[in-house]
């Protein structure tokens, strides 16, 4: 091999008389291979992947910048440098020179390799034009291990120079343009492109120097040592850490992970009954002894006590990890790559000490040799810190994004679960989901990789401790072992305690929700000290739990942090005692201590990534549980726009819960488009079941329903956002100006606006400084929003009396002007349709219907309302209808005339809601 090369070289390859002096040298030969060959090696194997960029079609190409013209340019001046070397060789060979008949292959070679290389650079400086971020990481690691490679061949040339040597001119000074050439590329190489996009976040845009040394970041802190820093002052998200891109992917691999741990739940449960069937047949049946039916009975008890804390209950297990890993593989990877990069450098270090402390304690040692472990310190220890800083960074950023991700997942998860999972899982726990479990994860993955990181620092430590010590670091290693059981128990007793903890706060969270919710009723009754003790018992259970893992945690610390000296104590009294011939040199003490000191770092961190470890599986299997219930079956609904009807029923059966009675039973109705539809009927009959089924919030049965278009919905407890009132009229759509102003004009909202300080702009809600609005005001608020959207079908679902939903001085306003800018008055040619579940203050447009509910499955549809006249006097204002004479639940069709009869004699004596709607359905029959 070294003849080969010295044959290529035309010199000598390797030379160790050039390193055995005090002025060290490296040979022709291997300046012009070795040196050459490792960048152009790393070049060429990574240059491919730069090339793909040309092959995503639809990109943008960027303008041209002074930036790329002056790396183009540079890299073009490198290319003539390379055919000129060709040239000279050529030349030197054509000439016939005694010299230049045995001109060696390097001088052919190399020139060709850079000027295709040079050829590679210009086409890669292009295909970056396609990118957001123009700088390559390849390409700087390129030009910096070319510029490093470069120093030996530029000291080697100058001292020749210095010492009056013959050189080959031509050559020389082609190698010094060269050189600075690419001394220049490499400056360029680390300024960041400016653009539109650095303002909004600079990361996208920054070069690689500045993305591996943090430089982009450096703006943000000055602003924020000048002056506070303000929302606006914060720049945008990437596109992959925002909920929505992250979220898509979890949700696609969480269906996949989801169905197959679904499977093998079907499957145990199946193996669960085949056995206790076999149990069954094979058992004792009526001859079973005393004992053994105690025993039975224990167990049936203690099985009933399981299921009732809800611990026993099966549900699909061990997805969430996978489907995680399977969402976030490439910044797993990567920082696990920076991790393991990170590891074997920690350990370069000591050998390196050792060398140094060798080269202090012999004199005779060239004085460069100590200059060179010195700087080689330097540069292991600043690469270690780059790729621990890029580590942290991956890991905080997966942290991140593994939080937002499991918190949109439980929120989309509460919109979309059954009533019965809604029924098991309270509200606060659904919010300890979102805040505290969620919470764990990021915890945990900031810590992840020294899962398998601190094994591996420890194998290497004790295999470099065996070779400082020899078998006497078996003692340590018999330490570290007796702290393994320790910790076992340990560890189960704080998940044990974890556990409760979380169960303790859930019913902290549930009853701190129905305080704040119900806080006028606590105040009216003066509750306050009853409730707040109920809080304060569990806050006491809480804190209780948490001292006892506190201290379990202290212990664990606490042996932990001992655990490094333990062992090195140990190893070194072993050492010493075994054998009087073993001496604790200077040279074996600084490294074994540097060694320890590197296993300190994965016995500390043991105990708190176990510690996370626990609170994460026990958050892990919350989640599972949650995110794996059943959801409400959206098949139900369908959303078919060839139908002519706005909402079609066909045979609608819908239950709140599976073993309850239908809620709506076999339901035939159809809603036409542009009318408005009112459903009356007593309490329970079914009339918010019927527009909940709509929604689809309940348990499907049989049937289904067709929603033609969009739904805009006025709930029964309006929700307003502390927001100002214009954004909660808006509620995210696009601000129309003619619209909006519109809406305001139709709902009689503008004597209030001039009320209000702001405006439009005044803030709302309950925790706004201006005001906090009454129930009927929010509703107000709440219906315009619904006005102001542009869905084909709004729903209205309200029990109270129709004079405290709209107050009398907008109810006219409402019919002749909001109807018909919603499209949503009889007869109209609009596609919009209203479907109302509240009874009406006053007479509708022309074309209204009204839907009595008599049952959940006999609905009766009409221009009025049947057997009207009939309602017992005694109901209550607002109430239900009541039976029709001799409990008959048949329709019943009043005239014309009876009805206003029946008005007339009970015009002063009938509750106020009922004689208006009297009047609002005589006036329908005249119409």
């Amino acid at each position: 091999m070294s003849n080969s090369l010295d044959k290529y070289c035309g010199s000598v390859f390797w030379n160790n008389s050039l390193l055995e002096r005090p002025d060290p040298d490296l040979t022709l030969c291997f300046e012009q291979t070795v040196l050459v060959w490792i960048p152009l090696i790393f070049f060429w194997l990574f240059a491919p992947c730069q090339l793909l960029k040309l092959c995503k079609k639809g990109k943008v190409k960027s303008p041209i910048t002074k930036l790329y013209i002056a790396k183009q340019s540079l890299t073009l001046l490198l290319l003539l440098t390379s055919l000129a070397g060709i040239g000279l060789t050529v030349s030197d060979h054509v000439n016939g020179n005694s010299s230049s008949q045995f001109l060696p292959t390097v001088l052919y070679v190399n020139p060709s390799l850079f000027a295709a290389t040079w050829i590679m650079v210009l086409i890669i400086h292009h295909s970056r034009r396609y990118c957001i971020r123009k700088d390559s990481g390849v390409l700087f690691t390129f030009w910096t291990m070319s510029v490093i490679s470069g120093i030996f061949p530029f000291q080697t040339i100058t001292r020749k120079l210095l010492q009056g040597d013959e050189l080959d001119i031509g050559r020389v000074c082609l190698f010094f343009i060269s050189f600075g050439l690419q001394i220049l590329i490499l400056v360029i190489s680390a300024i960041s492109e400016q653009n539109e996009l650095t303002k909004k976040n600079p990361e996208l845009t920054a070069s690689f120097l500045s993305r591996i040394t943090f430089n982009w970041y450096n703006r943000i802190i000055v602003k924020g040592y000048r002056h506070p820093l303000e929302l606006h002052d914060l720049w945008e998200l990437k596109n992959e850490d925002k909920t929505k891109a992250t979220y898509d992917v979890f949700e696609k691999h969480m269906k996949n992970e989801l169905t197959k741990a679904k499977a093998n739940l079907q499957k145990r449960k199946e193996i669960r009954k085949y056995k206790d069937s076999a149990i069954e047949m094979n058992g004792l049946g009526k001859a079973q002894s005393q004992d053994v039916l105690v025993t039975e009975e224990t167990k049936k008890s203690k099985k009933k006590k399981e299921s009732k804390d809800g611990t026993a209950k099966d549900y699909p297990r061990s997805w969430l990890i996978k489907t995680l890993i399977k969402t976030f593989p490439r910044i797993l990877l990567h920082s696990a790559f920076f991790k393991l990069v990170h590891d074997l450098l920690v350990f370069v270090s000591p050998q390196i000490l050792k060398l140094m402390v060798s080269f202090t304690a012999n004199p005779a040692e060239y004085q460069w040799r100590g200059f060179f472990y010195a700087i080689l310190l330097l540069v292991t220890a600043l690469i270690q810190s780059i790729c621990l800083q890029q580590y942290f960074q991956g890991c905080f950023v997966l942290g991140m994004r593994v939080r937002t991700t499991l918190t949109a997942a439980v929120y989309k998860k509460a919109l979309t679960v059954s009533n019965s999972v809604r029924k098991e899982s309270t509200v606060g726990e659904t919010v300890n989901l979102m805040s505290a479990d969620a919470q764990r994860f990021n915890d945990l993955t900031n810590f992840i990789h020294l899962l398998w990181s601190s094994p591996l620092q420890i194998a290497i430590s004790i295999l470099f401790l065996w070779q400082e010590l020899g078998p006497s670091v078996l003692a340590g290693l018999a330490v570290m072992i007796l702290l393994i059981p320790i910790n076992a128990v340990l560890a189960t007793k704080s998940k044990t305690l974890q556990m409760k903890n979380m169960k303790n706060k859930d019913k902290r969270l549930k009853i701190m929700n129905e305080i704040l919710n119900g806080i006028k009723i606590l105040k009216l009754f003066a509750w306050e000290p009853s409730f707040e003790n109920q809080v304060q018992e569990i806050r006491e259970k809480e804190l209780k739990d948490l001292l006892h893992f506190t201290y379990l945690h202290s212990v664990s610390l606490f042996i932990f942090t001992c655990a490094p000296f333990l062992v090195s104590v140990a190893s070194f009294a072993v050492f010493v005692g075994i054998d009087a011939d073993n001496l604790l040199t200077a040279e074996k003490a600084f490294t074994s201590i540097s060694l320890f000191n590197i296993l300190r770092f994965p016995l500390a961190m043991l105990p708190m990534l176990i510690s996370n470890m626990v609170q994460t599986s026990v958050s892990s299997g919350r989640l599972e549980k949650y995110l794996g219930g059943d959801d409400l079956d959206s098949s139900a609904i369908r959303n078919d726009p060839t139908v002519d009807a706005a909402v079609t029923f066909s045979d609608a059966t819908f239950t709140w819960e599976e073993d309850e009675p239908p809620a709506v039973k076999n339901i035939n109705l159809e809603v036409k488009e542009g009318h408005l539809v009112a459903v009356v009927g007593g309490v329970g009959s079914g009339k918010s079941s019927l527009v909940s089924a709509a929604l689809g919030e309940m348990d499907h049965i049989s049937g289904y329903i067709n929603i033609k278009g969009s739904i805009a919905y006025v709930p029964q407890q309006a929700w307003i956002q502390n927001d100002t009132l214009k954004n909660n009229i808006l509620f995210g759509a696009k601000y129309d100006d003619k619209r909006y102003k519109s809406v305001l004009e139709a709902c009689a909202l503008l004597p209030d606006l001039e009320m209000l300080p702001g405006g439009d702009l005044s803030e709302i809600g309950e925790k706004a400084d201006l005001l906090c609005l009454i129930s009927s005001s929010k509703l107000h608020i709440f219906l315009r929003r619904t006005i102001n959207n542009t869905a084909m079908l709004g729903l209205v679902t309200r029990e109270v009396p129709a004079q405290a939903c709209v107050r009398t001085s907008i109810t006219s306003p409402l019919q002749d002007q909001v109807l018909p800018l919603s499209g949503m008055q009889g007869g109209s040619a609009s596609k919009s349709a209203k479907l109302s579940a509240p009874p009406l203050p006053s007479p509708p447009p022309k074309g209204a219907k009204i839907i009595k509910f008599c049952l959940p499955q006999c609905p009766i549809l009409g221009s009025h309302l049947h057997g009207l006249h009939h309602w017992p006097r005694g109901s209550q204002r607002g109430g239900g209808l009541g039976r029709l004479p001799g409990g008959k639940r048949e329709p019943y069709l009043a005239s014309d005339e009876a009805l206003s009869q029946d008005s007339d004699t009970e015009k002063d004596s009938a509750p106020a809601s009922i004689r208006d709607i009297k009047n609002l359905l005589i006036e329908m029959r005249k119409v």
